[in-house]
Formats: C-alpha cells, structure tokens, sequence
C-alpha cells in the first residue's frame, strides 16, 4: 500500500470511529507531546473532522499535553505556541476539539523532590519514576475527568523492542490498532499510526499541518540529531533514521548521554549552561566523586549505608545555588541569541518551588537530623544496613527459585493435531 493510500485509509478509519454510534456524547483524548509521532496522530484526526460534514461533528475531542516542567527550553516554547495554533485553528474551523496542557502540582514537583527533600535520582530501570509522575499522572487524571471512550496516542511498534513489546501485551488482539489501558479500567487505547516506518511519518510531516506549517517540527529534530531529518521524498535515498531523536527533559538523570540538548547546545550557546547542570546533578549523586553528599539515609530513618540514601541538606543547598547560577548564565546568553523567540528570559524554577525547597531543609533539619550529612550515623548502623540489604536479596532469590519451580512444574494440557 502507497503512503497516499495508507493516509486517506488511516484518515477514514478515524472518521468512521468518530462516528461511532454506540458511543454517541463521550468525549475522545488525544494524547499529544509535540513530537512526530503525535503530531501525525492530531493530523489526522484533524483531516479526520475536516472530512466530515458539521452536522456529524458532535462529538468533543481534548488533545491533552502533559509539561514536567523540566521541558528542554525550546521545546516547551514550541509545545506552547502549538497548542495556541490548535486551538486558534479549531475556533476559526469550529472543529469540537480543544488542546490544552496539565502539569503535577507544584508542591511535588521534581526541583521540591530532589533540592528539597533530597529524593534520589530515577535510573533507566524499573524505578523510573519520573515518566510516570510528571506525564502519565497528570494526564491520567485529567483523562479520568474527561472520561472518554476512546484515547488516541502515537506509540508505533518500530520506535523500540520495548515499545513493541508492551504493544503487544496489551493489544485486543493480533494486529489490531486497539489497546486497554494499563493505568484504567476499560479504556481503550487506539494507535492510527501503530505499524507506521519512521519514514512514513516524516513523508506526512513533509506537508503542512491543518493548524500551520510542519517547517518548525523538522528543523526541531534537525538541530536535537545535528543530522538532517529531512528524508528524500521520492525514496530513492535510504533514509538514516535521524529523525527518531529523543526529545524531553533537559535535566534527564536515567540517560547517559542527553545527545538531543547537547547538540543543540553547540547551535545555541545558551543552553550549555543546561548540560554543565546537569552533569553537576549527576555527580552530586555519585558516591565516588562526591562521598560525603548522600545522608546514609532514607527519609524514613532505614540505614542504606555510604553513598546511598537521600542527598544531605548541604548538598541541596549547594545543587540550587548553582541552578539559580545557571538560570542566569542561561538569560544573559539568551538577551544575545539572532532569533527573537529565544531572548526572552526564561524560569527553570519558580518562586512557589524555592519557597517550598526553603521550607523542606527546615524542617529535615529539626525533624531529620539524620539527613544533615552522614556523620549523624548512629554506631552499628552502616552493620545493620548490609545485614538487612543482604537479607532481602536473598529473599528475592528465594521468591525468584520459587516463580522459576512453579512454572516448570505446570502441567500443560496435551494438544491434539
């Protein structure tokens, strides 16, 4: 199937689900991040509602983006113009759909964690907490105040192994575009683009968006590769893939290596800043540079040992100053930057969140004495803390032994050919 055929078939399907008259009056989300893949998706339910008459457009679409508020800087300002654009183009099409942007309280924001109560830093295993809190959480409630009966979402299964495996699993069945929700009971998840190439998607991108022009998107991904991620139009050129940058959070601990803001860096001189930040984070947590930073400590008392637990209150204070520092360093660079959009000042955390780390180390000061730093170790308690680590990992090996026994003593029925 050409790619002229597979968007008009992908733009159908969603006409025809819109339609649907089993769930006449529930609303639909689409769920948008700025980048390609959702991009594409709000596209096409755009086409989707331009094809239909107004007399069958009844039913509201909310197009729904979350904001960690730890955006990379270029990125958010493009998110934001974005939703304006969607919003804009909807009113003067009077299209029922609405974008807006949901972000987690401030009070539990990751600069209040992590500066404030010393949280450690989420890893690329399975305490990745950050994904989860700051954009499927506030998403996932706002979804739960729309309540619809279909949400829509960008995932397509060439964009990782992991990607197609969780997929997979949830599928409705073999090969459908349909999903359930694993964060809810009963929502069905619907993938327009999920057996989409990354070619085909940039193919589309190529052309202009309902709500304005696709020029924007691809120099985004241009500068995140320092590659082109234009790809050749007639497909006679192999495309490299360069165009699946990673984009996020400018001060992402779990990655080794953030390559998207590095390379932009090297275009916009104010954003180094940003990268030296956050390799001082990294290291802040990393026992053999900075030994003495870690309390020993969770915030619960649990003895972890040297170079674990939550950073110590000293190590806080240190990690704010110089992200105030490099919020300055960032504006003065920025007033100088050629493109007008980017001298504006920018807040890489706000007052409310100063005054809430303010009042963190105040009160871990007279509650926590623990957390100071980790000559508050009581004797015996670095012992005690290997003793009790040692103990749950042979718990686990133990529940492992079990799992691994039980699956190979099930008995599975015989299969008749």
């Amino acid at each position: 199937m050409d790619l002229q055929t597979k968007v008009m078939a992908a733009v159908a399907e969603i006409a025809e689900q819109y339609c649907d008259s089993e769930t006449v009056g529930r609303p639909w989300a689409v769920s948008w991040s700025g980048g390609k893949d959702s991009t594409t998706v709000l596209a096409l339910v755009c086409r989707a509602l331009q094809m239909l008459p107004a007399s069958k457009r009844t039913r509201e679409v909310i197009v729904i983006m979350s904001d960690t508020k730890i955006e990379n800087p270029i990125l958010e300002d493009y998110m934001r113009r974005q939703v304006r654009a969607v919003n804009r183009w909807a009113r003067q099409n009077a299209m029922p759909l609405t974008a807006e942007i949901v972000s987690r309280p401030i009070k539990r924001s990751v600069w209040v964690g992590w500066l404030g109560w010393g949280w450690t830093l989420p890893t690329n295993g399975d305490d990745r907490y950050c994904t989860h809190a700051l954009k499927i959480e506030p998403q996932n409630q706002r979804l739960t105040d729309v309540n619809p009966c279909l949400q829509l979402i960008g995932s397509r299964t060439e964009e990782s192994t992991r990607r197609a495996a969780t997929i997979e699993t949830y599928r409705e069945e073999r090969g459908s575009r349909f999903t359930v929700s694993p964060y809810s009971d009963g929502r069905r998840i619907y993938m327009p683009i999920v057996e989409w190439t990354t070619d085909e998607v940039w193919q589309v991108l190529l052309n202009s968006l309902p709500w304005g022009s696709s020029d924007e998107i691809r120099r985004l991904y241009k500068d995140a590769t320092g590659e082109c991620a234009l790809i050749n139009p007639g497909g006679s050129v192999k495309a490299t893939q360069a165009c699946g940058a990673r984009f996020g959070c400018w001060v992402c601990p779990p990655i080794t290596k953030d390559r998207s803001t590095e390379n932009m860096s090297s275009k916009y001189e104010w954003m180094k800043p940003l990268t030296e930040w956050r390799q001082l984070l990294k290291d802040a947590h990393n026992p053999k540079k900075h030994p003495d930073w870690r309390s020993g400590y969770r915030r619960n008392r649990t003895p972890l040992g040297p170079g674990k637990g939550c950073l110590a209150i000293h190590a806080r204070k240190y990690l704010l100053t110089e992200l105030l520092r490099a919020q300055e360093d960032v504006n003065k660079l920025r007033a100088l930057d050629e493109n007008p959009l980017h001298r504006a000042p920018i807040e890489l955390i706000s007052a409310e969140e100063i005054e809430l780390i303010h009042a963190a180390w105040e009160e871990d000061a007279v509650k926590r004495p623990w957390l100071i730093d980790d000559r508050e170790m009581e004797p015996g308690d670095w012992d005690r803390a290997v003793l009790r680590l040692a103990e749950k990992e042979v718990v686990r090996k133990q529940k492992r032994a079990e799992k691994k026994q039980k699956l190979a003593d099930k008995a599975y029925p015989a299969v008749t050919i």
